[in-house]
């Protein structure tokens, strides 16, 4: 039996990225291993998603799973900047870049995953989701991710510092409920080659180059702002993770949970079935850093 008997962090075939799965196989199959708490959390990078999540609301309710106290209905934003989103509210898609399987930068019309070259490093950030839209949806709790840089240089010292300032931003954004895979991702953003083929570039190291302080700091803002942090199963699914980097990210979320941080789980489902190796292999670490059962928690949910 799984340790966390519930998962607010299920993607379903409608997100934009490479999530397959169908929402009736999700209900069926977590189940059967014993999750009872379930939350369908799809992506929304900007507005230009937003049909996504249309989508997604139209085969939740047409399968009837409002009619379930246990199946919620939840999103996924990232952490985008001004630019990128007024960009995108003009339909100025012409002038956006993004990179091709070789780590080069083109242009392209369709900013499936926000405009990813050219912006003012540091700029303001947003997030492209209006209260107005989550009461349309019946969005019943947001997750908030960094999923890509404020078009900072892609080396360890300024991401740790741009991965920094993004928590930040989300932890204390009114909408959000739950910060999304803490440091997730930095490895590869610190890399010198963007969408490397060669794993060997991705900077694992950089886990072991996370100041004290900012854990501290994003720890304290969790619990003042009254946020949750999620433990990602996910982790340990990057091609190439070293151990020790998993376990100095486990060590983080240990260190918050000293301080009073409550934490959801998600299990950052993509694939189109129950992913039942990796979350047997994620229960055993996760117990290791003395996680228990009661130490999972369902987020606050808006009514409707």
């Amino acid at each position: 039996m799984m340790l966390p008997k519930s998962d607010f962090h299920i993607h379903t075939h409608c997100s934009c990225d490479s999530a397959s799965a169908q929402i009736q196989d999700i209900v069926r199959e977590y189940r059967a291993h014993g999750f009872k708490q379930l939350g369908i959390s799809d992506h929304l990078h900007t507005r230009f998603n937003l049909p996504d999540i249309v989508i997604a609301r139209q085969e939740y309710d047409a399968l009837g799973c409002d009619a379930d106290p246990d199946l919620h209905f939840g999103i996924e934003v990232t952490c985008a900047t001004a630019w990128e989103c007024e960009k995108i509210a003009r339909r100025d898609y012409t002038s956006c870049f993004t990179i091709d399987v070789e780590g080069i930068p083109f242009r392209t019309i369709t900013p499936i995953d926000g405009v990813m070259f050219g912006g003012p490093t540091g700029g303001p950030l947003q997030i492209d989701l209006t209260d107005e839209e989550i009461r349309m949806l019946k969005i019943e709790y947001v997750i908030g991710g960094v999923h890509k840089p404020n078009y900072t240089r892609l080396a360890p010292e300024p991401m740790l510092e741009d991965f920094f300032n993004q928590m930040c931003y989300l932890i204390k954004h009114p909408i959000i409920d739950i910060l999304a895979h803490p440091w997730d991702g930095l490895a590869f953003w610190s890399s010198k080659t963007l969408l490397t083929k060669d794993r060997s570039e991705m900077r694992f190291d950089v886990y072991r180059m996370i100041p004290q302080e900012m854990n501290d700091e994003l720890g304290r803002l969790l619990i003042e702002n009254r946020k949750y942090a999620e433990i990602n199963a996910s982790i340990i699914d990057v091609q190439g993770m070293p151990d020790d980097a998993i376990h100095a990210i486990l060590a983080i979320y240990a260190r918050w949970k000293e301080q009073g941080v409550t934490f959801t789980y998600g299990s950052d489902l993509h694939e189109p079935h129950y992913p039942k190796d990796r979350l047997k292999r994620f229960d055993v670490l996760i117990r290791e850093y003395g996680f228990k059962e009661e130490d999972f928690v369902q987020p606050k949910f808006r009514k409707y």
